[in-house]
């Protein structure tokens, strides 16, 4: 008797094993087709949260893999035409938005975030898919959040600008937090 094969699942196992080959190098962490953000440790997801070259280009990594585009070295090296380049760059920004959203919800700034249930790699697929429509999905702040009544004022696309103003003093709260419960 045949074997039935889930093709959706295969697909993205192997999108995870090729999307996540650096990523198992670099963090202490497993990666697999069903990793979600609730999943990351907060080291990794710290690291993922933190601006600069080094860490964009592990997304890059990340988004080249899972699409079948190869490393961040070709992206280094100017290897890839100017529009995939570009479709690349936004993912990794929508990305990196829905792991410094997820820091927001470690602190309590907001419920929940946009896809936080869904595996790293569907994102990645439905960020390359959908582009700007899935960049503009940002949670909402929780009430019990001191900046509330400002928040609750503004107007839908200003409470976005609103959350999105928050994340570098999310990160930095954050980033004590992980150094105080590392020596701690």
């Amino acid at each position: 008797m045949a074997e039935v094969v889930d093709l959706d699942r295969f697909r993205r196992k192997l999108a995870a094993d090729k999307g996540f080959r650096t990523w198992l190098k670099r963090f202490q962490d497993q990666f697999g087709p069903d990793t979600r953000l609730l999943d990351l440790a907060p080291e990794t997801l710290l690291y993922l949260a933190t601006p600069g070259d080094d860490n964009l280009y592990v997304y890059f990594d990340l988004v080249m893999g899972a699409m079948g585009l190869g490393g961040a070295l070709r992206f280094r090296l100017d290897d890839v035409e100017a529009a995939v380049k570009l479709r690349i760059m936004d993912t990794a920004f929508a990305l990196m938005d829905r792991v410094r959203f997820e820091v927001m919800r470690r602190l309590g700034w907001v419920a929940e975030v946009p896809g936080q249930d869904t595996p790293l790699i569907v994102l990645v697929q439905e960020s390359w898919q959908k582009g700007g429509e899935f960049s503009r999905q940002v949670p909402r702040l929780r009430e019990d959040h001191p900046e509330y009544d400002t928040y609750r004022r503004l107007s839908p696309l200003d409470q976005n600008t609103f959350v999105r103003r928050l994340i570098p003093s999310a990160v930095a709260v954050f980033h004590r937090k992980v150094k105080e419960e590392a020596s701690g």
